[in-house]
């Protein structure tokens, strides 16, 4: 996984998501980098709650390991398609 998605309608109401999520996410690792990559990503789930995100605990192991990795994150900004109805 190298991307998390934000929706649009999320950025125009709080445009400066991105960068309260990239400097959040970095906040949380470093905090947590004696923690396991499991307990790292408690605290970056409960790090981005204090700023209002919510992120499931699979979403955030992934970038607690992608960051341990040397790999960056990358936040992508998409529209939210209420037509997307795949069953």
């Amino acid at each position: 996984m190298s991307e998390f998605r934000i929706t649009h309608e999320i950025h125009e109401v709080h445009p400066d998501i991105r960068e309260k999520l990239t400097a959040t996410t970095i906040e949380a690792i470093n905090e947590s980098s004696a923690r396991s990559a499991k307990d790292a990503a408690l605290v970056l789930r409960n790090k981005l709650g204090e700023i209002g995100v919510h992120m499931s605990e699979e979403a955030c192991l992934a970038a607690v390991e992608r960051i341990r990795s040397g790999k960056s994150l990358r936040f992508e900004i998409e529209r939210a398609d209420s037509d997307e109805t795949d069953a």
